[in-house]
């Protein structure tokens, strides 16, 4: 049988670009090795345990209780979903997909159910997306508001508009649990590996950005990678309206690394990537369509 010969060429051009390009690739891995410590650890590694000790502590059902029926009436799913959802507000992404898949895995949510508020909680860390875009829109607080809360309203519509015809939810049967120990160990191993291929795809992103995009152009460093594009929003002569355009779409479909982000974490569940892919592009079309009439 005859072999294709492609991949190994493009491995060994790869390589020889690599080589080629060692100090440039050897700074883009020390600074993403920057970023991931001093920005995303710290802010995601406490709220993937927190929130797996929430789960372990029946916060959800408590949640559920109070609120779980309205939240089921709205969005037509389990009312578990709303605990991802607001773990997801403050937390960002890809907090809620980890988050959605221990809910999945421990029966609290159907596939259909997790993809669904998957594809309605996607929303960037407050901080860390308050601080950029008040970097990008100094002396414009209304518009730096505004772009914090438009996100949080369109992910509400989508997942009403994008919601089944009825809810399938039935109630979770009570189980018995590990003990607090296994809970926690279990917790921090699988919150490590996850973190690590946080890091390894935002590396490989900025690389790639590196290499093909050696002007920053805005539209491609956001389109790979969030912090890259709206970071190359600060100081670029645009006019403030095609600013917020490019920042809300960034800010709406993620970027590939985070899409690649998700769809690892979800990969060894029936979780649908797709129904999420969909609600990225809706999200990023009404987005633009407000920006231009607000």
């Amino acid at each position: 049988m005859k072999q294709n010969k492609g991949p190994l060429i493009l491995l060994t051009i790869l390589t020889i670009f690599i080589f080629k390009n060692s100090q440039i690739i050897h700074d883009t891995i020390l600074f993403s090795c920057k970023l991931f410590l001093t920005k995303l650890f710290p802010s995601l590694f406490p709220m993937m345990i927190l929130s797996e000790l929430f789960i372990y502590f029946d916060l959800p059902d408590l949640l559920c209780k109070y609120f779980g029926s309205l939240f089921q009436k709205i969005f037509h799913t389990s009312p578990y979903g709303l605990f991802a959802f607001i773990i997801a507000t403050f937390s960002g992404s890809p907090t809620n997909a980890y988050l959605i898949k221990n809910l999945h895995q421990k029966n609290f949510l159907t596939t259909t159910e997790a993809s669904h508020v998957l594809s309605f909680s996607f929303f960037n860390n407050p901080l860390f997306l308050f601080t950029m875009l008040l970097l990008i829109f100094p002396n414009n607080p209304s518009t730096v508001i505004k772009l914090l809360v438009l996100p949080y309203l369109v992910n509400l519509l989508i997942g009403f508009i994008t919601r089944p015809k009825t809810t399938t939810y039935i109630e979770k049967m009570p189980e018995s649990k590990e003990n607090f120990g296994t809970m926690l160990s279990n917790s921090i191993k699988n919150a490590m590996n996850t973190l690590l291929f946080i890091l390894g795809t935002i590396t490989i992103f900025l690389i790639v950005n590196q290499c093909i995009n050696p002007s920053h152009l805005p539209v491609i460093s956001g389109i790979l990678e969030i912090s890259q594009g709206l970071n190359s929003l600060i100081d670029i002569s645009y006019s403030l309206k095609m600013k917020e355009i490019l920042a809300i779409l960034f800010i709406s479909f993620g970027g590939l690394s985070i899409h690649l982000q998700i769809k690892g974490i979800i990969s060894s569940t029936d979780i649908s990537y797709f129904t999420f892919l969909k609600a990225r592009f809706l999200q990023s079309i009404i987005s633009i369509l407000l920006i231009l009439i607000w």
